[in-house]
């Protein structure tokens, strides 16, 4: 009869042992993938538990080699608990193939980890809940409020005067641009803002992240081409010039055009 009085079912090391033929792995590469010796990996295939330091480390041990082995570590190590560490005359149920990961033994507790991914299952539930009320709450406010916008711009359209107000607030901000310059390697650059203001001086070097510069558009002259990163209302737009070249750019995006300078603006 097996030890402790198994009839059926696979042991610890027999399903480690089997594990690893049917994945075709030589114990001494298990050994190079895990970092745990070859001594204590057969000791844990033929469950030499006296060869194996500390349950401690034997627990880490299992965690580390099932999980290279595709199994369950957690699951693996409550078997062992069981099986080693189970009274003399506790009932214990086979491990089977294929490996039932899961299952605890009748009035068993559960690990300490699955009470506390139970807990955090909990809280994120809850969380959930809360999101979806505020989501409820705050999608009413910011529906009255859409409605509310159309019918200001509506009234902008037919000349009323509140509505004119709310609609222009709302076009000047989705025409601005924030900008930031980040040069690959030094260039020599001139910025200017739509309405003509000079951000940057004719035949500025530019070797560090400049800005950021706030406009409806730029003008960005670039005297001896390079690669730079733009940085338009936080996405970064790459790019890349063998020779000198203008760009045009707005919260639609860059635009290439022919060399503007030297003259800036």
């Amino acid at each position: 009869m097996p030890p402790n009085g198994r009839e059926d079912g696979l042991r610890v090391g027999e399903v480690l042992k089997q594990a690893r033929s049917r994945l075709q792995l030589d114990i001494r590469e298990v050994e190079q993938r895990t970092k745990i010796r070859v001594k204590y990996l057969r000791a844990l295939e033929e469950e030499q538990w006296e060869v194996l330091p500390a349950p401690a480390y034997t627990r880490s041990f299992l965690r580390t080699y099932a999980r290279n082995l595709g199994l369950d570590g957690e699951a693996l190590v409550d078997e062992y608990d069981r099986q080693v560490q189970a009274d003399s005359d506790a009932q214990l149920y086979p491990l089977g193939e294929p490996f039932l990961e899961q299952r605890l033994r009748p009035g068993a507790q559960p690990s300490p980890w699955r009470r506390r991914l139970a807990i955090i299952a909990a809280l994120a539930l809850a969380l959930a809940a809360v999101l979806v009320v505020l989501g409820l709450t705050g999608g009413n406010d910011k529906g009255g409020g859409h409605h509310k916008g159309k019918g200001a711009h509506h009234g902008h359209q037919q000349g009323h005067g509140e509505g004119s107000s709310g609609d222009e607030t709302t076009t000047t901000t989705s025409q601005v641009v924030s900008m930031t310059i980040d040069p690959h390697a030094p260039v020599q650059a001139c910025l200017v803002r739509g309405d003509g203001e000079v951000l940057v001086y004719p035949q500025t070097t530019l070797d560090s992240r400049q800005g950021p510069y706030t406009a409806e558009d730029f003008r960005l002259d670039v005297a001896n081409g390079g690669a730079l990163d733009l940085t338009l209302n936080g996405k970064i737009q790459s790019v890349t010039s063998s020779g000198p070249i203008t760009y045009q750019i707005d919260p639609s995006g860059v635009q290439r055009t022919s060399y503007k300078g030297p003259s800036c603006p």
